[in-house]
């Protein structure tokens, strides 16, 4: 069965609200398991340049993260997180990918078609019709949200000064 593209508002967890000053999206495009954003979420977040032992260290972790039943929210941009989101669903792992565009028109891959149907994805997008394409500013605001949602981080690697750097930096992380 085809699943079917919902939007609607999301109370988000009084530790999404907290991290930033600025408010967080809480109108959500989604397919899949929405609930799951209320539980522990583990994001992933790295730099698109990674020296090598944070990339096996990271690769390492993630059959560690499947036994454990961690759900990894993510945009599953950089390099790394692709790998490491290809990792998550060849394993039947659990993966929240926030998109940097609209949720709506976005051609499922098939490995995320299958992670679907199997109940192992959940694609969330806070961003309108009109959002089509993937810009700096989506990336960063996708990633905010991740920080947002995330009960714990796993940061590989972060370039020094770079926005995610500077985003990190923004985030009250002590909550």
């Amino acid at each position: 069965m085809e699943p079917s593209l919902t939007r609607g508002t999301l109370p988000l967890p009084d530790l999404a609200r907290s991290r930033f000053s600025e408010p967080t999206p809480v109108t959500l495009a989604f397919l899949g398991p929405v609930e799951w954003l209320h539980g522990p979420l583990l994001g992933l977040l790295c730099s698109r340049e990674c020296p090598g032992n944070a990339i096996l260290a990271t690769l390492d972790q993630a059959p560690e993260w499947v036994k454990a039943g961690q759900i990894v929210i993510s945009g599953f941009h950089s390099p790394l997180e692709q790998q490491i989101f290809r990792s998550l669903l060849h394993r039947s792992g659990q993966a929240v990918k926030v998109l940097a565009r609209t949720l709506e028109g976005y051609r499922v891959p098939p490995l995320e078609r299958t992670a679907l149907d199997a109940g192992h994805l959940l694609l969330i997008s806070p961003f309108p019709a009109e959002v089509r394409r993937t810009t700096r500013q989506t990336a960063l605001d996708r990633n905010r949200l991740v920080i947002a949602l995330a009960s714990e981080l796993a940061i590989p690697h972060v370039r020094e000064h770079s926005p995610l750097a500077e985003l990190l930096k923004a985030a009250r992380m002590n909550s």
